[in-house]
């Protein structure tokens, strides 16, 4: 039976539907000759070696596409990852331009807001040498690493692009899909069955545009922040940056070196922070932990009293009325500088433009504004077409997602989104337990909860995330949702028996940093690296700060700085308790 892809306007495509084993394609050309090829799908493939593993599509080859990739190999599954551009990385890989359809990159001077301890992947640590926080340059880098050291490389096609999604006729009985591809520079598509599906693009694809009156008539330059490169071009120039995350901070301290003025146009308030917590260690590494040794809801009560205290000034202009967790802080050492030189200043929401200039909400207007930069998020969208497919159609802004990883509604577990997450905090650990706990269910090791269960868990989350997020957020606590997916894998360490084994390292566990070793501890995928790893945390913390040597008197200096400044935070909590 020969089905025809009407989709191609060029090249009518017929896929062999009478089984899903061969790969018999007949090419219609539009002047009625008709051209055949063979092409060997990996089914094919597979089955002509002897090979019975299930085949992974993996669209998409950022970190959620390295990892899924990673994580198929461990469990005996083919992946073949599709990657649009001609090299991995996703976010990670800056570009100058827009080549092969792809904009979205982080910025030319971006840094990571996580540090590398907290975000690294569970069996690849960083080099001990790099920095705690990261140039997008290192980034590209480990991910060039990590490919290499686990041979993902030859599972990616890269300058190729996924352009349709569908159920495989036989789809019923079997749970295949179709996944239909463009190569860079080719005249025709192709099509492919596979066994399952990952979508690994995340949802940075679509950008956000609000509308403004007169906006149609402004003259300067206007664009979303994912086309922002660099700010060699702003030189001189009076430019308006919309939004409050950090793109927009990151953006607007950025042009504000190059520009004569930058205006940061909010319609909320942001908690500010600083990649630097107590005693100059990494903020996520203080502040994401499994025990506080204190209530949770006094230390977040602290922790947000020392913001206040810290950046008091700033909150004249930016105090937010939501609580600390209800959306992402506002990570950056460079913006509370701009502000008190006066090279960013704070301004309400956009309330019209003019030709040359901006209305704001208070009734205050800018002229000669040459250019506004929109730093307002993303659309939740899949840069791919899907057939007659209910449970990947977006509806209200949102797709409804089993733990934010499985689609409801499919008759077959065959298909996962990967990535499509927000955490307050580090995203390669959340990514990397998705892709271990959709590749075992995959492979049948692990089962997924009835439809009607699944929608009243998704249903109830949903619920519970509009009372403690912001609204129109894909915000996730990162260390219960690692810790809830650990325990669907099975590897999350149980800390009672392991501390009649290894008492230091439970712990560690417990009062320090949650760094995603913790989870090769036991289970699938353990790996007796992890033991070492958790116990050297500060080891390579510290190893790129100690890049002059000091002699003993500055050591013990050093240390009785620190007693004293330990009594005195001992002393003030307790005063602060008793009254």
């Amino acid at each position: 039976m020969l089905k025809r892809d009407t989709q191609n306007k060029e090249t009518h495509v017929y896929h062999n539907t009478a089984s899903s084993h061969y790969g018999l394609i007949i090419f219609l050309c539009t002047d009625g000759t008709v051209a055949k090829q063979v092409i060997l799908t990996q089914c094919s493939i597979s089955q002509k070696m002897g090979d019975s593993r299930k085949t992974v599509a993996v669209i998409g080859c950022g970190v959620s596409g390295l990892a899924a990739v990673k994580c198929c190999l461990d469990e005996g599954l083919q992946p073949t990852c599709f990657e649009r551009s001609d090299d991995l990385g996703g976010l990670w890989n800056y570009r100058e331009n827009s080549k092969h359809e792809v904009t979205t990159s982080v910025y030319r001077s971006t840094t990571t807001n996580t540090s590398k301890e907290s975000m690294s992947f569970s069996d690849f640590l960083f080099p001990d040498e790099w920095p705690n926080f990261l140039h997008n340059s290192y980034m590209k880098r480990y991910l060039d690493m990590y490919a290499d050291k686990f041979g993902l490389k030859k599972h990616i096609r890269f300058s190729t692009r996924v352009t349709r999604l569908a159920q495989a006729p036989d789809y019923e009985s079997t749970g295949r899909w179709v996944v239909t591809t463009q190569a860079e520079g080719a005249a025709r598509q192709t099509s492919q069955e596979f066994d399952t599906v990952m979508i690994c693009t995340g949802m940075l694809n679509n950008p956000n545009i609000p509308e403004f009156p007169g906006l149609e008539g402004f003259q300067g330059k206007i664009f979303h922040s994912q086309a922002f490169r660099r700010p060699e071009e702003f030189e001189g120039k009076r430019v308006v940056v919309v939004g409050i995350g950090d793109s927009a901070a990151d953006a607007a301290t950025d042009i504000s070196r190059q520009a004569s003025q930058v205006y940061l146009s909010t319609k909320r308030g942001a908690w500010i922070t600083s990649r630097i917590g107590d005693y100059g260690m990494p903020w996520d590494l203080q502040f994401f932990r499994r025990w506080y040794g204190i209530p949770a809801s006094l230390f977040l009560n602290l922790y947000t009293k020392s913001l206040k205290r810290q950046f008091e000034m700033f909150y004249h202009s930016l105090m937010p009325a939501h609580s600390l967790t209800a959306c992402d802080p506002l990570i950056t050492e460079d913006l509370p500088g701009c502000i008190f030189n006066g090279t960013v200043i704070i301004k309400a929401n956009i309330a019209s433009f003019t030709k040359t200039g901006v209305v704001f909400e208070d009734g205050t207007t800018e002229e000669d504004i040459a250019a506004v930069i929109l730093a307002t998020g993303y659309k939740d969208t899949l840069p791919l077409e899907v057939d007659d497919c209910q449970s990947l159609q977006i509806k209200d802004g949102r797709l409804p997602l089993y733990k934010l990883v499985f689609p409801l509604g499919l008759k077959h577990n065959t298909l996962s989104l990967n990535g499509a997450i927000r955490p307050l905090g580090a995203v390669i650990p959340c990514i990397e337990l998705q892709a271990r706990w959709a590749t075992r269910v995959f492979k049948g090791l692990a089962e997924l909860p009835s439809q009607p269960d699944m929608e009243a868990e998704v249903k109830a989350t949903d619920e519970a995330m509009k009372l403690e997020f912001l609204p129109n957020h894909r915000h996730i606590d990162p260390q219960a949702y690692c810790i809830n997916l650990a325990s669907e894998i099975g590897v999350e360490p149980n800390f009672l028996k392991l501390f009649f084994t290894d008492p230091v390292l439970t712990l560690r566990c417990l009062f320090g940093p949650l760094v995603p070793y913790q989870f090769r501890l036991v289970g699938p995928g353990k790996n007796g690296e992890a033991r070492k790893a958790i116990n050297t945390v500060w080891d390579r913390v510290l190893k790129p700060m100690k890049t002059r040597p000091i002699g003993p008197k500055e050591e013990a200096s050093h240390h009785v700085i620190v007693i004293a400044i330990c009594v005195s935070v001992f002393v003030v909590v307790a005063a602060w308790l008793l009254i």
